[in-house]
């Protein structure tokens, strides 16, 4: 059994049916793995479903994360974030926080990140997996 933790790219790929994304997701559901909903990637995707008005898949949305198991971050999480981000500081490498705390997310809960922006989460010490790759 494995972890997953979807990253906001991909949960708008599977929102907007893209056939890539859907194929990887039917194979995985057909398996034993556990998704964990992240809470920085719900809050992207629902401030921007409110501000398109985007009501269908609004619902789409809301089906898909109440399969996932919502976990909310940890102090050990909040800890971890900072000490990366201040490294990067320290080295002149700008890190946005959203990403950093999604990748912080799936690390301390040694998880699968599924992403289409492997470069943001590289040198994270995250697995990550493309599923918007052909």
């Amino acid at each position: 059994m494995r972890y997953y933790v979807f990253d906001t790219n991909i949960i708008s790929l599977f929102l907007r049916r893209d056939a890539r994304v859907r194929t990887r997701w039917n194979h995985m559901e057909s398996t034993e793995h556990i998704i964990l909903g992240c809470p920085v990637v719900w809050y992207e995707i629902r401030r921007g479903l409110i501000a398109k008005d985007a009501q269908k898949q609004t619902e789409r949305f809301e089906a898909l994360y109440s399969t996932f198991i919502w976990q909310d971050f940890e102090p050990d999480d909040w800890m971890l974030a900072a000490e990366w981000w201040a490294n990067r500081r320290a080295h002149g490498l700008p890190v946005g926080d959203a990403d950093l705390l999604i990748a912080v997310f799936a690390r301390n809960r040694d998880a699968v990140l599924v992403t289409d922006n492997e470069k943001d989460f590289a040198n994270r010490a995250v697995t990550i997996e493309n599923w918007a790759k052909s």
